[in-house]
């Protein structure tokens, strides 16, 4: 009944135009560009590879920025619009501004002193040391000056103790610039930053590591402070000379820890100012021992040995410090290519969508023999 009635429609009505139902060009599937979100693809596990070039600003983007369309006004020549309204500042009042001297006031002091034009580390360790070099200079000529009959000069520095005062003005100054040395010198020393090394259960090869008790805190490790350090340093030295008198087994630094307590790997590392690095190397301890062994016999030979040491001091400091940096970028280059070779692959791999097709008659039954 079916081819029947198949041959009957179409024996039954004229044939149709081939103009009828013209054939249509399929519609092209839009292309995924560069540009595109991995998210918007026709696939889930296709992903478009990262352009590191063009987010590196090495290469142009593959699209264009859209431009806004700015409105024109009767300011610019040509345009046309509504003129752009002028703001309207409001200034303060004579009475506002002097009732707010004393809250300006207030804030300046609690900037004080990181609100004062301060010149450059480098710049003010120099002319700090360069006072103090001038300071101990003059103490020394003062020393001279009061020596009885002192007609001669730096010939009476070898008589500079006789017929004068054990205490005057010069004392305290020269101690006060003794004490001054040594203190920046301990303080530049005792700076320290802690870090602690919660993945590594190793002990660390660092006399300056050690091993305390861990603590979950997201404030930053603060240093204990210079006259802590100070004590703990002279208890230590106390302890160690009578034990190593006594032939006993030197103290340990690090205190022991409960047996149930988490523990973790602690590292001070030496911090050093600028400053005091710097003042370090023109007016140290040793500058001001040299100062008071200055004689008329030597004073040219110890100025040589002091400006001699200052110079040694600073090429050291600034080699050292060169050494510093050529390793940060060193360490800083292997990390780069690490990530370039290792990880930057196999963070983005490139993907592509792989599909099987397969039919009824293909399948084999393997129930059957």
């Amino acid at each position: 009944m079916s081819l029947r009635r198949f041959a009957q429609e179409n024996n039954a009505g004229s044939p149709k135009s081939p103009l009828a139902n013209p054939p249509s060009t399929p519609r092209s599937r839009a292309s995924i560009g560069i540009y595109r979100s991995p998210a918007s693809t026709a696939s889930i596990s296709s992903s478009i590879p990262f352009d590191w070039e063009a987010a590196r600003s090495h290469r142009p983007p593959p699209y264009a920025t859209p431009m806004s369309k700015a409105r024109k006004s009767l300011a610019t020549p040509g345009g046309s619009g509504t003129p752009r309204r002028k703001a309207v500042v409001r200034k303060r009042s004579l009475y506002e501004r002097i009732t707010s001297i004393p809250s300006n006031i207030a804030f300046q002091i609690a900037l004080f002193p990181h609100n004062l034009p301060l010149p450059s580390s480098k710049t003010s360790a120099r002319i700090i040391g360069s006072a103090m070099h001038f300071l101990h200079l003059c103490t020394r000529i003062s020393q001279i000056n009061k020596v009885p009959d002192s007609d001669v000069g730096w010939e009476d520095m070898y008589h500079e103790g006789e017929g004068t005062p054990w205490f005057d003005w010069t004392l305290p100054m020269t101690l006060l610039l003794i004490f001054s040395s040594i203190f920046n010198t301990a303080y530049l020393f005792s700076r320290t930053r802690i870090y602690r090394f919660h993945k590594s259960t190793a002990p660390l090869s660092s006399p300056n590591a050690r091993t305390v008790a861990a603590e979950l805190d997201f404030e930053p490790l603060k240093p204990p402070s210079l006259m802590a350090q100070l004590r703990s340093g002279l208890w230590y030295a106390f302890s160690y000379s009578w034990r190593w008198l006594l032939g006993m087994s030197p103290p340990s630094m690090s205190k022991p820890l409960p047996p149930k307590t988490s523990k973790v790997q602690q590292l001070s590392a030496w911090n050093p100012g600028e400053l005091e690095l710097e003042l370090f190397s023109i007016y140290s301890p040793i500058h001001a021992l040299l100062w008071l062994a200055t004689s008329s016999a030597n004073w040219i030979l110890l100025l040589f040995i002091m400006g001699l040491t200052s110079v040694q001091l600073n090429i050291i400091i600034h080699s050292y410090n060169i050494r510093i940096r050529d390793k940060e970028l060193i360490a800083a280059e292997v990390m780069n290519e690490y990530n370039e070779e290792f990880v930057y692959p196999r963070v983005n791999p490139i993907r592509r969508d792989a599909a099987v097709m397969t039919h009824q008659s293909e399948v084999v039954n393997v129930w059957e023999d």
